[in-house]
């Protein structure tokens, strides 16, 4: 290296401007509070989750099974056998799927089958929470219906509470949420799979409160 190349001063990397650094201070700031937002929305949301009805429950003119798990189908019959609800609606069902498939696959004795057949209707075209509520709407206001009670997984009742009040504002709504068996409230962050399901389902909640 010669005596000018050891003389020669390199060039320091511009810093950025004042202004710049202050409004990077800022969007980072607004991050980390969004952040804390969400968590602390996250917790609150799995805190609150409904949670099953142990005492006595008002009779409704009709009963909403949204599928997703046997256990849901079992409530619902349940509380149509026991006289909770003259009708019931189970929306979401697969092709294929008609009453005489449902009794064997569920074990059904011979009043909750005969229950099914009188009482149940099934709906074929819901493939979502919307679509759930439009085919209630549309179940309800055939059979003249000012009351139903809402069948489903207690994860998945606030958002579809807030999907079906939008569709039908004029009906009461009540609910009635199922615990599914795997479902583990406590420590449910060390879970990864409940940490996703739960996550998910708040994200989902959150964008239908918004679209309100």
């Amino acid at each position: 290296m010669t005596q000018a190349d050891e003389g020669t001063a390199h060039p320091r990397p511009a810093s950025l401007p004042t202004h710049y650094r202050r409004i990077l201070r800022y969007l980072l700031a607004y991050a980390v509070l969004a952040t804390a937002t969400l968590v602390a929305g996250l917790q609150h949301f799995v805190l609150t989750l409904p949670q099953t009805t142990t005492g006595a429950i008002q009779y409704t003119d009709g009963i909403v099974v949204v599928t997703g798990g046997q256990q849901r189908l079992d409530d619902g019959l349940e509380l149509l056998t026991a006289g909770k609800a003259e009708r019931m609606l189970i929306s979401g069902v697969g092709e294929g799927v008609n009453r005489a498939v449902l009794v064997q696959e569920l074990g059904l004795d011979d009043r909750e089958a005969g229950a099914l057949f009188c009482c149940v209707e099934l709906d074929f075209t819901a493939d979502n929470t919307r679509g759930n509520a439009a085919a209630t709407k549309q179940w309800a206001s055939t059979h003249g219906m000012r009351s139903v009670r809402l069948v489903t997984a207690s994860y998945h009742m606030p958002r579809a509470l807030v999907v079906f009040a939008r569709e039908m504002p004029d009906l009461d709504i009540y609910q009635w949420a199922v615990m599914p068996e795997d479902l583990q409230i406590q420590n449910w962050w060390l879970d990864r799979a409940m940490f996703r399901l739960l996550s998910r389902e708040y994200v989902k909640y959150l964008a239908e409160t918004i679209r309100i």
